[in-house]
């Protein structure tokens, strides 16, 4: 799964990188009072960039809880594995009642 993911995003890395590339003409990019020329290319590839970066970002919350849930299920079963390894105690209801 992880491998095609990476094939994937290398894949539309690469169409980025040779649309940009066969587009050389430039753009005039207006953002409120300030004006800039810039090539195609450098347009495309820095909005790819910014739109990856921004991906990233916006998965880092759920990456977390994630990490988080992991942490509490992995100190659970530790918990329940060291519970289990201990002999059970004469009465207690782990103890089989008939030997």
């Amino acid at each position: 799964m992880r491998t095609s993911f990476l094939i994937l995003a290398l894949l539309i890395a690469i169409g980025a990188v040779i649309f940009a590339l066969q587009n050389p003409g430039y753009l005039t990019l207006r953002f409120g009072p300030y004006q800039t020329e810039q090539s195609t290319a450098l347009v495309v590839l820095i909005s790819f960039a910014l739109g990856v970066l921004v991906g990233l970002l916006a998965s880092i919350p759920s990456r977390l809880k994630r990490a988080r849930e992991i942490r509490q299920l992995r100190r659970q079963l530790s918990a329940t594995d060291s519970a289990s390894t201990a002999p059970p105690q004469p009465g207690s209801p782990t103890e089989h009642p008939y030997g």
